[in-house]
């Protein structure tokens, strides 16, 4: 927040502040003249010239005080309206005055010093954070493109040359097999890209999404189609509430965000658990559930999991079926997404063991249906 007594003022604040002095001297020689001692006439001119200093610079300030000094000794000092003064108490009087105001200048000046360097320093030390922040997450994302990329795509160069190697000569079956390893692969590539240029965009603020109106069993069944389809061995279960209201939303955002926790969830769960996804309304807001009944995520990892590059490495953490660990952007895209709606995203436990990730987005008013019309034959 600027502090407006400390840093430099405009050149119309710089202007008004010489005629604040003059105008508080011409006040109290009409209204205070015959009410107040000369000393304290003396006060409120120090007052006038310290609120003057607050905005001027120090020669301006000095100048101002030195013309205020003399306006003071024509208007009061005896004898008035001359520029002579009779005792020796109202020279040392005129003498105090100017030297008092000439110190509050200069302090003010060293305060303003102050305040710009300090200034500075704050600037120089954000800068050096976020060339330190930069430099961590460029080092992370070439660690993780060098490890978490690398991986698969020598796996699909490796397939894809036993393939050219043995074209005509290796059986169907064995073919089948490279074949659906170098699509597997393939898949995790592309999750982890569009993942990651999807954090890009959404966290550069300037993403522009397309909201409609859609309906949650839509969604959700779209979601979980395709996750009975990429994953046949396991069991993913939908229960939705009665009458759920439509949900103005990005349908694509929503998707891949519900494609990342349900592939989340089935990484960290066993192959003989199932994964649900539920939705209902409570406490007047939308709520979507996607529960897993795996290892669990301990309360120190409940919040960190959704900072871009975070992954558990722990034992108790499983990889997938192809000995993959993720890049650490699925779940940090999933909340980028959240707050795009307005919603949030939060990790709790699940009862018996495992972990229940909830979006949070809030109810909105929902749109009038056109009412039909025209004739309706029997």
């Amino acid at each position: 927040m600027k502090n407006l007594f400390i840093e430099r003022p405009n050149t119309i604040v710089a202007s008004l502040a010489p005629v604040l002095v003059w105008g508080i001297a011409l006040v109290t020689f009409y209204y205070l003249d015959d009410k107040l001692s000369l000393g304290n006439l003396a006060l409120l001119m120090v007052l006038a010239s310290a609120i003057a200093s607050l905005w001027l610079s120090p020669r301006l300030s000095m100048l101002t005080s030195a013309c205020a000094v003399i306006l003071f000794n024509w208007l009061f000092v005896s004898p008035r309206f001359t520029f002579i003064v009779d005792l020796q108490q109202d020279v040392i009087l005129l003498i105090t005055i100017l030297a008092v105001s000439s110190v509050v200048s200069y302090l003010m000046e060293l305060t303003r010093r102050a305040a710009d360097r300090e200034a500075k320093h704050m600037l120089q030390s954000q800068l050096a954070r976020e060339h330190a922040q930069s430099h961590q997450l460029r080092n992370t994302l070439l660690t993780s493109i060098s490890h978490d990329y690398r991986t698969p795509l020598s796996t699909v160069m490796s397939a894809a040359s036993l393939i050219a190697e043995q074209a005509g000569r290796a059986p169907s079956e064995q073919l089948a097999q490279l074949a659906n390893t170098i699509l597997d692969e393939a898949k995790h590539l592309n999750r982890m890209t569009s993942n990651t240029l999807q954090l890009a965009k959404l966290d550069s603020r300037r993403v522009d999404i397309k909201l409609n109106w859609e309906s949650v069993e839509e969604i959700l069944g779209t979601v979980g189609l395709r996750a009975r389809r990429n994953h046949p061995d396991r069991t993913v279960e939908i229960y939705l509430a009665d009458d759920l209201p439509l949900v103005l939303c990005d349908a694509i955002l929503l998707d891949q965000l519900f494609d990342n926790l349900i592939d989340n969830g089935l990484r960290h769960s066993a192959s003989d658990k199932p994964l649900h996804l539920i939705a209902h309304i409570k406490a007047q807001e939308l709520q979507i559930l996607v529960r897993d009944f795996g290892s669990g995520i301990s309360d120190e990892w409940k919040s960190r999991v959704f900072d871009i590059f975070q992954r558990i490495e722990s034992p108790a953490v499983p990889v997938d079926g192809g000995g993959r660990r993720g890049i650490g952007v699925g779940l940090a895209v999933c909340r980028a997404i959240a707050q795009v709606h307005d919603g949030f995203i939060q990790i709790t436990d699940t009862e018996g063991g495992g972990a229940t990730v909830t979006l949070h987005l809030p109810l909105s008013v929902q749109p009038v249906m056109p009412a039909l019309s025209g004739e309706v034959f029997a």
